[in-house]
């Protein structure tokens, strides 16, 4: 006879293994036209269990809605520019970005409008560590962070236009930053 442990153990194995096969039919299987395909009929198992979230991934509840690119210019003493950017996400690996989701949730936040001090001390630690593109010991003058952006669509709109997005706008001052001190 099986005790309550073993019970247990074999309801969260049970569900772990019908959790995984959900993960990869809404990941893997694209939704098919006529609606009879698996990932349509999983949908109906998400509405009612109240998990289903319209055209958007099971797994991404806040999407993107514009790709952005941050850079820095890092201007020194003696009139040198040291240009730092962003990461590029769409061109690291699913498992770069699964070990690097601390990073890729702190340039999110840092994005956003209205975060001041999220950008000052980025300026802060970016002429802190960006080197002088010539290795010269020369101080740090002031710190600019642009911003551009791709808006993309909707994955409502039918049909999607193939990506990666990239027709972005004209690089925009966001944050000027004086001398550290």
């Amino acid at each position: 006879m099986a005790t309550t442990s073993q019970t247990n153990r074999q309801l969260v194995n049970v569900f772990l293994a019908v959790f995984l096969v959900v993960m990869a039919v809404d990941v893997f299987v694209p939704a098919s036209e006529a609606n009879d395909g698996p990932k349509d009929k999983l949908n109906t198992v998400l509405v009612v269990t109240g998990l289903w979230q319209g055209p958007w991934r099971l797994y991404a509840p806040n999407v993107m809605k514009d790709n952005l690119r941050l850079r820095a210019e890092i201007v020194f003493a003696d009139q040198a520019v040291a240009t730092w950017d962003s990461p590029d996400w769409s061109k690291h690996s699913v498992l770069r970005k699964f070990i690097e989701v601390r990073h890729t949730n702190y340039f999110n936040a840092v994005l956003l409008a209205g975060r001041e001090v999220a950008w000052d001390a980025l300026c802060i630690y970016l002429a802190r560590t960006v080197p002088h593109p010539e290795g010269k010991a020369v101080p740090v003058a002031g710190v600019r962070l642009l911003l551009r952006g791709a808006t993309i669509p909707s994955p409502t709109d039918k049909p999607v236009p193939a990506g990666p997005y990239l027709e972005f706008d004209d690089w925009q001052v966001i944050w000027p930053r004086s001398p550290p001190s």
